[in-house]
This record gives C-alpha cells, sequence and structure tokens, in this order.
C-alpha cells in the first residue's frame, strides 16, 4: 500500500465515501473493501458499522469471524469503526445514561472484536457517559473519539465542556476527532444539483452561499435565512432543504484544529470534490494546506479517512476517483509541510 512519509500522518478510506456504490447491484461489503484496495486507496480503512455490517451491533462470532478475514485478506489497515449512541432509540423517550453506556459499550466491544483502534461517537455522548466507557476503553485498546462535525466549532458549550474534560484525564483513549465540514471555506458546487432537482432556483442558491459567506456562526444566520428566502418566494419545504447549507458546512478558521491537540485520535478528511486546475490538485470548498500544516505541526501521526460526501447531494462525480484525486494532494501537501517545518 502506498503511504506517507514516515512521522506524517496516515492516508486512508471510510466506506462511507462510497455509499452510492454500495447499493449498486451485486455490490457488498467483501467487494468494496477489495476495490479500495486494488485502488490502492489504503492503507487505512473505516467504515459506518450501521451501514455496512449485517446485525451489528450484536455480531455472531462467524461474522466477526468474516469481517475480520476480509480486511486482512485485503492488506488494508483498520482505521476507525464509526459508532452510534441513538438516544433516540425508544419512542417517546431519551436512553439514560445506564441505558446510553450500555449501548455504546457492545458497540465497543464489537470494535475490538473486528480489530479497529479507534471507535467513533458523536457529540450526544456526553463527558460523563465517556468516563464511565475509560476502564472498558482501556482494557479493550479501543480508543473512543468524539466527532466534532459541522455546525460545532472549538467555541460551541458541548466542545469546550469535552475540551475541559480530555485535559482533566489526559488519557490516549478518549479524545476527538475532526471533520473538515467544521472549517470550510465554500459551499461545494455539488449543491447546485440538488437544489436543481429540489426545484431551488438558482438565484435561491446563490442568495444562500451569499450569506453563508458572511461574517458569524452559520446557525447564528438563520433568522436572516428566512427572511431574505421569504422576500425571494421560497417554501417552507425550500428554506428548510437551504438550512442545512449552515448546519453541513461549518467556517472555523483551519487553524482552530489545533486547539484539539494533543487529544486527537482520528481524523475525518471530509470533502465534496477534488478539481485539477493550474495549481494541481486543489479542493475548492476546504483550504487542506492550512489544515495540512496544523497536521503536521502537531505532530500528528495518526489516519486521515477521505471522507467523499459529495454523494448526498449529486451522483455525477466517480467515489473511487475522487478519493483517489484526495490522496495524492494530500499526500504533496503533507510532505511538502514536512520539509517547510523541518526548514524552520
Amino acid at each position: 500500500m502506498t503511504d506517507t512519509a514516515p512521522g506524517l500522518p496516515r492516508l486512508g478510506t471510510t466506506l462511507f465515501s462510497l455509499s452510492l456504490e454500495q447499493r449498486k447491484p451485486g455490490r457488498d461489503f467483501a467487494s468494496l473493501v477489495a476495490e479500495v484496495a486494488a485502488r490502492d486507496l489504503g492503507p487505512g480503512l473505516e467504515m459506518v458499522a450501521f451501514q455496512s455490517l449485517r446485525g451489528w451491533p450484536r455480531l455472531d462470532d462467524a461474522a466477526v469471524r468474516e469481517v475480520r478475514g476480509v480486511i486482512e485478506s485485503s492488506g488494508l489497515t483498520p482505521s476507525c469503526l464509526a459508532i452510534n449512541n441513538d438516544l433516540g432509540l425508544y419512542p417517546g423517550r431519551l436512553l439514560t445514561d445506564d441505558e446510553s453506556y450500555e449501548y455504546v459499550a457492545v458497540q465497543v466491544r464489537g470494535a475490538a472484536a473486528l480489530g479497529f483502534p479507534v471507535a467513533r461517537v458523536g457529540v450526544e455522548t456526553s463527558p460523563a457517559i465517556l468516563e464511565r466507557l475509560l476502564p472498558l476503553a482501556e482494557e479493550l485498546g479501543v480508543a473512543v473519539g468524539v466527532e466534532i462535525h459541522a455546525p460545532l466549532t472549538i467555541e460551541a458549550p458541548p466542545v469546550a465542556a469535552l475540551k475541559e474534560f480530555f485535559v482533566r484525564l489526559d488519557t490516549p483513549w478518549l479524545g476527538f476527532i475532526p471533520d473538515m465540514s467544521s472549517s470550510m471555506r465554500a459551499i461545494p458546487e455539488a449543491v447546485d444539483d440538488a437544489h436543481r432537482a429540489a426545484g431551488i432556483s438558482p438565484e435561491l442558491t446563490a442568495m444562500t452561499k451569499q450569506l453563508w459567506a458572511e461574517p458569524g456562526p452559520t446557525v447564528a444566520k438563520f433568522p436572516e435565512l428566512e427572511r431574505r428566502a421569504a422576500q425571494a418566494g421560497a417554501s417552507p419545504a425550500q428554506v428548510g432543504n437551504l438550512k442545512m447549507l449552515f448546519t453541513m458546512h461549518g467556517k472555523m478558521e483551519p487553524e482552530r484544529w489545533a486547539d484539539f491537540f494533543p487529544h486527537v485520535v482520528h481524523v475525518h478528511g471530509k470533502f465534496y470534490g477534488i478539481v485539477d486546475g493550474p495549481d494541481g490538485l486543489t479542493d475548492p470548498s476546504i483550504d487542506w494546506p492550512r489544515v495540512a500544516r496544523v497536521l503536521v505541526e502537531q505532530r500528528y501521526t495518526g489516519f486521515i479517512s477521505s471522507e467523499y460526501e459529495a454523494h448526498a447531494y449529486s451522483d455525477r462525480y466517480d467515489a473511487f476517483d475522487q478519493v483517489r484525486a484526495q490522496h495524492d494532494m494530500l499526500k504533496g501537501l503533507l510532505e511538502a509541510e514536512a520539509s517547510v517545518v523541518v526548514a524552520r
């Protein structure tokens, strides 16, 4: 497997990038993993447990052997298993703390059984639950990482509380998983395809992109978005669709990712499309040169899982080709940044 130079972040792929590919006739888990390996899109392999594994969170021994066998035969390295803490599992009420702990704990055990060194949870998993999980994580050798996804930033109260919590415990078994959706520089072009399909006019899309680009936290702009959209004649359903651009695409400065270190256990390399232009391979939506600088300066040597999510908006692009392009771009950026850091 192609890899970055020693001492740099390692590359990999999450099968979530291949969500549309997974739905094609004849596709299954084994064939997806095999193609990721054949296209040299490792060495890291991440997957979303509930998306890729039948019977999750309770796999029998035969299923565990089958999954491990597929991964081992591919030559890929398990990097992270995305698990869920579904607080709304039961109608009409939220899980109690005891239920939440047990629901996540069985999945952490599953991650260990499958050979994954990191399990991803959402920010709904509170510090109290995480602290209860710590002895299990230590015992199993599985780090539990909380994903920081748009619209969350370092200033968000739940994130600030997690930061204080991780600093206090200072353990390698609990930490953050930064997702680059929180630090974007532009709304992805693929959104235009989705809006056309939903009957949203190009003028409404352009207005929403302009408002998104203006200073200020994205979700704080909801009232102004509603006002401008109503003036433009948008329906309530269309306004709801437009709001998704503010919740799924954050504007935190990439340099702020440094504030999450040293408590970072994995990185989600979210992206919506790589283009090949006069300056080579670039990402119009995410400033990867600035992100790469942070990761190298912080001496991060874990995995970056390429997470192609334009499939949420458009099927125009081949996900395998897009991940290949991101890997080529990131390898160049990381190795170039390492040279700069050494020269300083």
